[in-house]
């Protein structure tokens, strides 16, 4: 019987850069949700007005990341111009997710 057959013989190929990278964005998230979760939970039902931008910080991150190592490989969608102008895209989210969202979960602190 050939070995394919029963599915052996095909080798291990490990996750993409990019799948990789999207995995690590997860956990990001997931951390982020369950601390809006527990702060919600032991402060006695308190939210946590204005900290949404914040959530623009992982995928400005990965992104910039991606378009870092696809620049450096040639494979970039649009060239060096266009992993630029992703780049600076990139760099607007999170500054605008930090400038926004950071002074709003200052002040849900009391600090």
């Amino acid at each position: 019987m050939d070995e394919r057959e029963h599915g052996q013989g095909q080798g291990y190929t490990p996750a993409s850069f990019e799948k990789r990278a999207a995995a690590w964005m997860g956990i990001a998230y997931v951390l982020m949700l369950l601390f809006v979760i527990n702060f919600s939970i032991f402060t006695g039902g308190r939210d946590l007005p204005g900290t949404f931008p914040l959530f623009l910080v992982p995928v400005s991150v990965t992104l910039a990341v991606v378009l870092i190592r696809r620049i450096r490989l040639g494979s970039c969608p649009g060239g060096t111009a266009g992993g630029a102008l992703g780049l600076a895209a990139c760099a607007a989210g999170l500054l605008f997710g930090l400038a926004l969202g950071a002074p709003a979960l200052l002040a849900a602190f009391g600090v």
